[in-house]
């Protein structure tokens, strides 16, 4: 099966080009992976519970900065557009970077109290719009990338971003500099910026100066920022929110226990899935716009996600709490408990999370922006009831994910059914 599968994609090369991205996903997923025993010694799991609510409040700022203008460079006939298109993303970056510092100026006392955070790390909170704007200007750099399928210098840009972390992390470690993970993580953002801009210019990329045509641009794609910004910012809290959740009713310990776990669930989804979205979303654009069928990579893909998440979902059911007491010591055997659990929840998000590009390239971003409603109700529901243990967290977390995920695959079907149709 996996032969055949493999065999056509090649022949497509939409297998071939996210081989590429994957390839330099894994190495740069690696170096982190790599760095963790030292680093889970080096800093306590409050210190990861400090870092852990950083880099989340940065992801989740991050899906509104540039109201995902981002997802839109891949789908213009016209270079120039995607010109456009990178230039808005990254100014609307920068004026939200900025937004959110000056609420910070003002309101640094309250995000103190409420976060349980002591006066030493106020000043780490003006960390967050300057990574806020890093990554989001990046992901603009990413896109036009994929979009000139540079999926090597896209890989590479990935290598050289957690290289950089992992060394400025374990450094400030060995130091024994406190916020070492916060200014790792910064650093990281800085180099990953600046990296893909340098690498967007060798394939052709230039700054336009036509405010006006940069405006009716922005315009043209109005559907992103109505149907897809505030959703898409919607559904990364309903992501991240666990984060808050393990946090506000369990503990900065346990905050850190539980961002361990994510973070190894989250490696399949940076190896192969996110990788595979990219690609597959450049490459339905395509046929798109030239009106062929899409319903034959649409099940090839999810046969292939399917047959890989199942092996993995197995061994870390029945090995994850031996491994992570080998691997990061005995004071994180609860990450591995956890993990053992939310494996499920994760494997069925390695499978549908990929597909949900076709919305977007068929612009049906709307029916996602009300799948990405109803995942956050759900999501808000488990914030006031998250269970008096966290494993009944974990449980509820679990179950929620199974069901919102399934509903999603389903509709986004029966989008795929309706294209078919109507090019026939």
């Amino acid at each position: 099966m996996f032969k055949g599968l493999f065999q056509s994609y090649s022949q497509g090369g939409l297998f071939r080009n996210s081989t590429t991205l994957i390839i330099g996903t894994v190495i740069a997923q690696l170096i982190p992976i790599l760095f963790q025993p030292f680093l889970r010694r080096m800093y306590s799991p409050e210190e990861f519970g400090t870092a852990a609510l950083y880099i989340t409040g940065v992801s989740m700022l991050v899906a509104l900065a540039n109201f995902k203008y981002e997802s839109a460079i891949v789908l213009p006939e016209k270079d120039e557009d995607a010109h456009q298109l990178v230039g808005g993303g990254v100014l609307i970056s920068l004026l939200f970077a900025l937004g959110i510092g000056v609420f910070i100026f003002f309101f640094q006392s309250t995000i103190l109290q409420y976060f349980e955070l002591n006066k030493d790390e106020v000043n780490y909170l003006f960390l967050i719009p300057l990574s806020v704007f890093f990554v989001s200007s990046y992901q603009c750099f990413n896109f036009y990338l994929i979009r000139k399928k540079a999926y090597k210098a896209s890989a590479r840009n990935k290598v050289y971003r957690r290289g950089s972390e992992a060394l400025a992390q374990t450094s400030s470690g060995l130091f024994r500099y406190q916020q070492g993970l916060l200014l790792g993580s910064l650093i990281g953002d800085v180099v990953n910026f600046f990296g893909a801009f340098i690498q967007i210019k060798k394939v052709g990329f230039a700054i336009q100066k036509d405010f006006k045509k940069l405006k009716q641009t922005l315009l043209d794609y109005w559907q992103f920022p109505i149907f897809h910004a505030f959703p898409s910012f919607l559904n990364t809290i309903s992501l991240m929110l666990p984060v808050f959740i393990v946090h506000a009713a369990y503990g900065k310990a346990e905050t850190g226990q539980f961002d361990l776990s994510r973070l190894v669930l989250a490696l399949p989804m940076a190896l192969i899935s996110t990788s595979l979205s990219q690609v597959y979303l450049q490459h339905q654009a395509e046929k798109i716009r030239n009106k062929h069928s899409i319903s034959a990579d649409f099940w090839k893909i999810s046969k292939v996600l399917f047959w890989m998440s199942i092996p993995l979902a197995l061994i870390l059911f029945f090995f994850a709490s031996p491994l992570f007491r080998v691997v990061f010591g005995d004071q994180w055997k609860l990450a591995g408990d956890l993990t053992a659990v939310l494996i499920f929840g994760q494997a069925i998000k390695f499978i549908v999370s990929p597909m949900s590009s076709t919305l977007v390239a068929l612009k049906e971003v709307r029916f996602s922006a009300l799948w990405q409603l109803l995942y956050f109700g759900a999501m808000t529901w488990l914030f006031f009831n998250p269970g008096v243990r966290i494993e009944d967290f974990v449980l509820r977390y679990c179950y929620i994910d199974f069901a919102a995920y399934g509903v999603y695959y389903l509709l986004i079907y029966l989008i795929v059914l309706r294209y078919e149709k109507h090019i026939s």
